[in-house]
């Protein structure tokens, strides 16, 4: 799991990725009870597919990468949120009491 702290963290990503690789982004708040519960399921799911690639960012230490994140998704940002990318594109959302470790798996089987 990898900590995006900065615009360019994004960026540098998604060129070492390509095109064909596809990751998971979770936007924290850390002040946030819905958001630790979303936290903790997230987790939950990262712990059981290990080779999968988690990125997450806590909104209160970096905004402007939060608002970059809904203008480069046109999601509007929303946190808890979390998002699957898949050749540079969501190809799933979801927030709130919606992010389950759950919902997670239904969405890749």
């Amino acid at each position: 799991m990898e900590n995006l702290v900065r615009v360019q963290d994004l960026d540098s990503l998604k060129k070492h990725a390509g095109k064909a690789q596809h990751y998971w982004l979770f936007k924290h708040s850390s002040t946030c009870p819905v958001s630790a519960a979303a936290w903790n399921e997230f987790n939950e799911y990262c712990s059981l597919h290990p080779n999968q690639l988690f990125l997450f960012l806590v909104v209160q230490e970096d905004r402007e990468l939060s608002q970059n994140i809904a203008q480069i998704t046109g999601i509007k940002h929303e946190s808890p949120q979390l998002f699957h990318f898949s050749s540079e594109k969501v190809d799933w959302h979801a927030s709130h009491g919606d992010i389950t470790s759950k919902s997670m798996t239904e969405f890749i089987a």
